[in-house]
């Protein structure tokens, strides 16, 4: 079985859940899925738009019509309307940024951290993910994580600084402002996950690692 690839914002959802939760959305990794349906792709890809396809705010917005789903819609137009005020606030040219993805210590799973542009904030260049979920978010837990993917990320052409924007109320989480104390909660984190993930496997009636799964024969 493929080990599980985590997009950043399902980690944040998972580590900001409560254990009963947590232990749900993990078991639910290893069902079949062709794919699902993401909420949040069509306001990703506006916000692409605006940022480097030369696309106004006015023109993004307007486009949000096209999206046949009406929470969906709503939900894209909101996020919008949040982002471009926290970008007036925020100037400067924005640029594409590199995806990093990296094994958990016990390689249980993937975390991808997948940035939704480049842009010098307070003199640093940040690699920004945003974050469009209805879903508190504990600004510790969220540095803690941050800290993962800054300490993996290969140093070469590695952004002074990481973070997430939360287009609920606008506040930018970035990764240095954590303490050391925060960055062992990170891996700490990690560690929890990886204990999830093997009890989830374990109840399905796998080997508690996929290290431990037969190698298929070349």
């Amino acid at each position: 079985m493929p080990v599980p690839k985590i997009g950043f914002s399902a980690f944040l959802k998972i580590i900001n859940s409560n254990p009963r939760p947590q232990r749900s959305i993990v078991r639910d990794r290893f069902r079949p899925s062709s794919g699902g349906y993401d909420f949040h792709k069509s306001f990703r890809y506006r916000v692409q738009q605006v940022s480097f396809a030369g696309l106004t705010p006015t023109e993004v917005l307007a486009s949000t019509q096209q999206i046949s789903r009406e929470p969906e819609r709503r939900s894209a137009r909101r996020a919008l309307e949040q982002f471009f005020v926290w970008k007036e606030e925020h100037p400067g040219e924005m640029f594409s940024s590199k995806a990093i993805s990296f094994e958990s210590p016990a390689g249980q799973f993937k975390l991808e951290f997948a940035p939704d542009f480049l842009l010098e904030i307070a003199g640093r260049r940040t690699a920004v993910h945003l974050w469009n979920t209805q879903h508190d978010l504990s600004t510790r837990l969220v540095r803690a994580a941050l800290c993962s993917v800054a300490t993996r990320h290969p140093l070469e052409d590695r952004p002074d600084d990481f973070a997430v924007l939360s287009l609920r109320d606008r506040t930018l989480y970035r990764w240095s402002d954590a303490d050391r104390e925060t960055a062992v909660l990170g891996e700490r984190l990690l560690g929890l996950l990886d204990m999830q993930f093997a009890a989830a496997r374990t109840e399905l009636g796998l080997p508690a690692s996929p290290r431990e799964e037969p190698r298929p024969l070349s």
